[in-house]
């Protein structure tokens, strides 16, 4: 009887030579162990990219983090040397851009160098093609705006940094003095109109800047737009603008302008605004300005103005400037509340000049008194409420108001 013969299940290989079910699972189950090896590799390099670059490279020396570190780190102690960087450093960088197409180190690298040879449209090239890998890279735009300033295209250099200003918060700042020096020369309008749109953060640190000078003032209504009316965003530049131009002396011009930003559509001057102390829309110098400090406070309220004075100091507590014509006016004022005698008084002076109008000393109650502005050396005139030093000091806790000041009678 002849023996049956049978392949054992168990064997690692058929009669052909093929590999078994155990076989295939053990190359599976070495494979899978080594691709955890090379994962484990690559993290551990990543992870050390930054800290240890050469660790890195020896770990994963093709891995794109490890030559990125190892190539930023180079280029960056050749540039510190004030040379270029050496054939290794050039033969990674070659690497990175090939084993990893998307990264921006490679271009925005011979970007730098494009520049410092004076390859502008080289660099400017490179550039572009690194902030279409990333449209958010602050150092993409920042070398594009160099090149752009070193070609003499203040412009672009200037839309690259207002992007720049949009990424890093706090660099509009920084980006102000420049601007503001560039609206100065011809052209530069309309461009900076264009910047400003598409960048408004700018537009009060700039017009800010601006009005500090008098002269700029066409330019800051032309940047401002139609809608610059007084608020809380245009407050700074509007105040210093007008401020500017009152210490020239402009004060008609600068009430002209004032009008605008609070909206009076009337011709007619007021004699005294806002005589009832509301709260509105208008800033000095011909609205009022209010103090808020240890010798005394002033605030707004209805139809008066709430005065607290430690009678500690002398102190202004209140003050406008008035555009009176020459002539005889009366001035109305009211008192209620705990005064005491003598701790308060309205004045009125010549701008730029020694002549007192008016002194009035409060007492409860309303008061008038007349005054006489001169023909000349009065053009501008301040109101002002002042709080006189006691030889013991005690609180007055007033309300005032509201007042005004008419033309007396001919």
């Amino acid at each position: 009887m002849k023996k049956r013969s049978y392949s054992r299940r168990g064997s690692s290989a058929s009669a052909g030579g093929t590999p078994t079910a155990l076989g295939r699972v053990a190359a599976a189950s070495s494979l899978a162990f080594l691709l955890m090896i090379e994962v484990a590799r690559l993290t551990v390099a990543n992870a050390m990219a930054q800290d240890d670059p050469n660790l890195a490279l020896r770990l994963a020396p093709q891995a794109p983090p490890s030559l990125t570190a190892a190539v930023m780190r180079q280029i960056g102690m050749a540039a510190a040397a004030g040379g270029n960087p050496d054939q290794q450093t050039s033969e990674r960088l070659q690497l990175l851009a090939r084993s990893a197409p998307l990264q921006i180190e490679p271009f925005l690298v011979e970007a730098a160098l494009a520049d410092r040879r004076g390859d502008y449209p080289r660099a400017l090239q490179l550039l572009r093609q690194a902030k279409m890998r990333d449209p958010r890279s602050i150092a993409a735009h920042f070398l594009t705006g160099d090149v752009a300033m070193r070609q003499g295209n203040v412009v672009g250099s200037l839309e690259e940094v207002a992007v720049l200003s949009r990424l890093v918060p706090g660099t509009s700042v920084q980006m102000v003095p420049g601007l503001a020096q560039f609206a100065k020369t011809p052209g530069a309008r309309e461009k900076l109109a264009g910047i400003l749109a598409e960048n408004p953060q700018l537009k009060g640190p700039l017009l800010t800047a601006l009005a500090a000078d008098a002269d700029n003032a066409d330019l800051i209504v032309a940047l401002a737009g139609p809608r610059n009316e007084f608020n809380p965003d245009t407050r700074a530049w509007q105040s210093r603008l007008l401020g500017a131009l009152a210490d020239r002396g402009e004060y008609q011009r600068a009430y002209t302008l004032w009008r605008g930003f609070a909206g009076i559509q009337s011709d007619r001057q007021s004699l005294l605004f806002n005589g009832e102390f509301s709260n509105v829309p208008a800033s000095p110098p011909f609205n009022w300005s209010l103090s808020s400090s240890p010798q005394g406070v002033s605030e707004l309220g209805s139809k008066a103005l709430r005065v607290l004075y430690y009678g500690r100091q002398d102190a202004d507590l209140a003050w406008q400037t008035t555009l009176l014509s020459p002539g005889t006016y009366r001035f109305n004022s009211t008192l209620s509340g705990s005064l005491v005698p003598g701790a308060l008084s309205w004045t009125l002076t010549c701008i730029g000049g020694k002549g007192t109008l008016l002194n009035l000393p409060l007492q409860s109650g309303p008061q008038v008194q007349s005054f006489t502005v001169p023909p000349s050396g009065c053009v501008a005139q301040k109101l002002t409420l002042t709080g006189h030093l006691q030889d013991s000091p005690q609180d007055s806790d007033v309300q005032i108001g509201p007042v005004a000041i008419v033309r007396a009678a001919s």
